[in-house]
């Protein structure tokens, strides 16, 4: 109870720096620019690598193959480095990985330390560690030297002043120099590289990250666009490369896979402007010291780990980070420990702790945008869980919180609670709870709920229907109507119908990490289902929570989602229905990315006569909802939903069509909210009313 008490203490403050960070214009600009741009571009240089799918297949496939055979394949490498005369060092962890590059630095008898971008580097924590030895260090990309010079950290994997507009980095350049320096980005380059050049000549020790290592044969490859990691790496007497333990592929063929796929992914762009290749010290420059330090820092153990040791297959394209509404929103400084966004959860467990790691985790909505764009098909949102998981100590109060919504009983008394004293609508709560309503409008349980109303009507299980209903709990007593409408739309249909005894789906057990009672709803609610009868659903949360009952050798029957379950119904036929209105179907985050349901919805939508289907990229975007998250980031999630409406105004939007309730909450918030004329149904609604039957009748725009 303590660690619940410490969390609800602490979330009027966390609520602030969120307020703050998402009220930066600046930043949300930088970032609305460089999102837009890459995701056009990674579009356009996408078309021609063919199916991406066979990529992240064929990419998958053989990162496994090799970090399987990791320790072999690096015995390779470490015998071919010292055959060429150069040193190598598996540091075990960041401190002795510090300790071994500061020294080398400090017996090169010089001063000064050029370093290449490397995010291996910032993981150890290794530029505060050399300056503390009394070193000069010089970031030479040019974002890694706008953000040293800044005094920040990076904020993106590919793109480390990604948070920064020209004027910005003017004004720092500026500070820097003691000189008005132009907000023109020519420029800027321009002067940036003469002063580079002055320390290239100059430095004692050159020191690069490396994206791949290969090894056969052994070679370090480096993939730069402005070519400084080439001249760090050259230039000065002393090369040292510093990269992780997940970094090595078998072939050298497997390297230049992942360098066809790396910077289309990331930035939209088909090639680099520079691939360096490194097998040893120079022959021809005697004397040179060549050094390979390769860590550890939790990664072998990492691959110990069912679930962690996927994480391990990240080539750092940052194409997650580029597509995720919460990096968009807050950007990597708040989403972020050292690593950012949701893999940066994963990563944090692993090379920094779990303290850390969750407090990135608990930004995650869970949407899985991230799956979509991964090109090594790293199962992202289910590692953010996994660290939930292992989290126990943290997130108290939102485990408290699922504890009560997934015991009907508890559930039941506070829903009837609620109903009885709350107002129809919540447009304000008092206190810090304010924050919830800032942007949305809260609406309270409805009374009776769905179960006893189906009862009534003769729906019990084992009364011989076709297809079992499985409501699930905003059904039951936050949306009961919706339950009536799916119940009388395919009685309309001539569907016969049964519902069945339910517990919580367990999803939001499984997202804040309580694995054990997620399990335990599990086992209860695969003995209540028919065996042999499709199970057909008006959530797609609850939807994607028991379809996840397989990865526990749970046997299901056909599930179905509404759209999927008409459309088999109907066969050849088309839906009859009308309904003059210009429609958008929001896309549910869990119909999606997480079960694959994207063509039915709108197929479904199309067969409703005068319907004109508004479509586009926005309708495929996180609402912020994501269940409980909305309430524990609000934040953040009013600032997902804003883009969504925004959409909605500007495409005159009349009548937005979902398929799940948790998604209906929070978009009707925001809609009522802000006074739009735009009405959010459930399909289920929306199909009845289009036939005639429900509150609308189905009739012309003008009689409405």
């Amino acid at each position: 109870m303590r660690g619940v008490l410490r969390d609800l203490k602490e979330y009027p403050s966390r609520w602030r720096k969120l307020q703050e960070v998402v009220r930066n214009p600046i930043m949300r600009e930088a970032l609305e620019r460089a999102m837009t741009r890459f995701a056009e571009g990674r579009a356009l240089a996408l078309e021609g690598l063919g199916d991406f799918q066979e990529w992240v297949d064929r990419c998958r496939e053989m990162k496994d193959r090799a970090l399987e055979k990791s320790q072999e394949l690096w015995d390779k490498v470490k015998e071919e480095v010292e055959t060429r005369g150069g040193t190598f060092y598996l540091a075990p962890d960041a401190q002795a990985a510090k300790e071994y590059i500061g020294r080398l630095a400090q017996e090169s008898g010089g001063n000064l330390v050029v370093k290449g971008k490397s995010i291996t580097s910032e993981e150890i924590e290794l530029n505060p560690y050399l300056e503390s030895l009394g070193l000069e260090v010089v970031e030479t990309d040019l974002g890694e030297r706008i953000i040293q010079l800044a005094g920040e950290k990076p904020s993106h994997l590919i793109v480390p002043a990604i948070h920064k507009t020209k004027e910005e980095v003017a004004r720092v350049f500026s500070g820097a120099w003691g000189r008005e320096v132009p907000d023109d980005p020519y420029l800027i380059t321009k002067e940036v590289r003469k002063d580079l050049r002055k320390r290239f000549l100059k430095a004692d020790v050159g020191i690069t990250g490396i994206n791949v290592v290969s090894a056969d044969p052994p070679a370090f490859f480096l993939m730069t666009n402005e070519g400084n990691g080439r001249l760090c790496a050259t230039l000065p007497p002393v090369q040292v490369i510093i990269t992780g333990w997940e970094k090595i592929v078998e072939r050298m063929e497997d390297a230049f896979t992942i360098f066809d796929i790396l910077p289309v992914n990331s930035v939209g762009l088909k090639y680099s402007s520079y691939l360096s290749i490194f097998t040893g010290p120079f022959a021809w420059k005697k004397g040179r010291q060549f050094h390979v330090v390769i860590l550890d820092n939790g990664r072998r153990k990492a691959l110990e780990d069912p679930l962690f040791k996927e994480a391990m297959r990240c080539i750092r394209c940052g194409a997650c980070m580029n597509v995720c509404p919460v990096y968009r929103t807050v950007g990597g400084h708040t989403f972020a420990h050292i690593y950012m966004g949701g893999i940066g959860a994963a990563w944090t467990a692993i090379t920094d702790g779990l303290e850390e790691a969750r407090e990135v985790a608990s930004l995650c909505t869970g949407c899985g945008t991230c799956l979509e764009v991964c090109p090594m098909g790293i199962p992202i949102p289910s590692l953010v869980e996994r660290v939930k998981e292992l989290a126990k100590d943290k997130g108290q109060a939102e485990r408290m919180a699922v504890r009560l919504v997934s015991r009907r009983k508890l559930l039941e008394s506070a829903v009837g609670l609620t109903a009885l004293v709350a107002p129809e609508k919540i447009s304000r709560l008092p206190g810090p709870a304010g924050t919830i309503t800032q942007e949305r409008i809260l609406e309270r349980p409805q009374q009776p709920p769905f179960h006893p109303w189906a009862l009534s009507r003769g729906l019990e299980l084992g009364k011989g229907g076709e297809v079992t209903l499985y409501a699930g709990c905003l059904v039951e007593y936050y949306y009961p109507q919706i339950g009536r409408d799916a119940v009388e739309l395919l009685a309309r249909l001539g569907v016969s119908l049964q519902i069945m005894r339910e517990e919580c789906c367990g999803l939001p057990a499984r997202t804040v990490g309580e694995m054990g009672l997620w399990e335990e709803l599990a086992v209860k609610n695969l003995g209540y289902m028919p065996p042999g009868k499709p199970l057909l659903f008006l959530c797609a949360t609850c939807m994607s929570g028991i379809h996840a009952y397989q990865e526990n050798g749970g046997e299901l029957p056909p599930l179905y989602d509404l759209s999927q379950f008409i459309l088999e119904k109907l066969g050849d036929g088309a839906f009859p229905g009308f309904y003059e209105a210009k429609v958008a179907y929001h896309f549910p985050c869990h119909l999606e990315r997480h079960l694959g349901i994207r063509e039915e919805p709108l197929k479904l939508l199309s067969q409703v006569k005068g319907v004109e289907l508004v479509e586009g990229d926005e309708a495929h975007l996180c609402c912020g909802g994501a269940g409980l998250y909305a309430f524990k980031c609000p934040p953040v999630s009013a600032e997902i939903l804003k883009r969504k409406l925004e959409w909605l105004e500007r495409e005159g939007v009349e009548v937005l069509v979902t398929s799940c309730p948790s998604c209906i909450m929070q978009l009707r918030g925001g809609v009522e909210k802000k006074g739009m004329p735009v009405k959010v149904m459930h399909l289920a609604t929306f199909l009845l009313e289009a036939m005639g039957k429900g509150t609308d009748g189905g009739r012309m725009k003008n009689e409405r």
